[in-house]
């Protein structure tokens, strides 16, 4: 019988071989994933750096200290067979940040949100995602981890804490957010950072549609999220939404980039 060692090099030799057939040829440019102590959204937040490599990005890897104690060879271990994956030099942090085209963030601890937010950078991370602000570097935030009218903070039991706690975090948040911090929900982690760095190089397939009649497709989920607004595009598509549904932000801003018109009605 395979030992579980031997069960991940199988799978790793076979992600070896399959992801540069599916695009992660490294051609979009470098990406430092830089993971705080959260918790929330762990395994959605590891699949998005997965995501990105697939997508054809670069990406080195940087972890807190607490992080690195609770989940850093965890990380290591699920893109083990990754192309183009590799960890940051604490040595030579700076230069890496120089070259590389973003800072992303799949998981936002409220130590780190609170030490950004007071300029305080005493860690590998902290570093990283500051100055990423200071020398204009795009940094996309999955959010998850500090919210605290998120459903993941929730779930833990998070919520049960004085208005004054709230009213903190969510004010951190606003703090880190017009420093240059864009926030997002992490399952949509990929899509923000291809729809912002598209910005900076817009292709052709990134231009909004010609006015023309478009497909109506019907959505029956509860949220419309980035990657709706995304495969519309693709159709040639409008999207056709429940009343009451929730539409996330980068949905909206998304769905105005490329014109894909949201039909808010009852249709069933």
């Amino acid at each position: 019988m395979m030992q579980e060692q031997e069960i991940q090099q199988v799978v790793s030799e076979v992600i070896a071989r399959l992801a540069v057939r599916l695009g992660a040829d490294g051609s979009r440019g470098t990406l430092i994933a830089a993971f705080t102590g959260a918790t929330v959204g762990f395994k959605e937040g590891v699949q998005q750096v997965g995501s990105l490599i697939l997508d054809g990005y670069r990406v080195q890897l940087a972890f807190s200290p607490a992080a690195e104690e609770l989940y850093g060879r965890l990380v290591k271990e699920r893109l083990a067979g990754f192309p183009h994956l590799s960890s940051i030099d604490p040595k030579a942090w700076l230069s890496s940040l120089i070259r590389a085209r973003a800072v992303v963030v799949p998981l936002l601890s409220v130590n780190t949100l609170s030490k950004i937010s007071m300029l305080i950078a005493d860690t590998l991370v902290a570093n990283l995602i500051l100055h990423a602000l200071f020398v204009g570097k795009t940094v996309v935030v999955a959010r998850n981890g500090v919210d605290p009218l998120g459903q993941g903070r929730r779930e833990l039991g998070f919520h049960k804490g004085s208005p004054a706690l709230t009213r903190a975090l969510l004010k951190r948040m606003q703090i880190v957010s017009d420093y240059g911090c864009r926030l997002t929900d992490v399952q949509e982690l990929k899509d923000g950072v291809d729809f912002i760095l598209a910005q900076e190089f817009p292709s052709k397939r990134e231009e909004p549609r010609p006015n023309s009649p478009a497909l109506l497709l019907n959505h029956s989920g509860k949220v419309v999220s980035a990657g709706d607004i995304l495969r519309a595009r693709d159709l040639g598509a409008d999207l056709h939404v429940s009343p009451g549904g929730l539409i996330t932000p980068l949905a909206r801003e998304l769905a105005h980039r490329y014109g894909v018109t949201l039909v808010e009605s009852d249709w069933r």
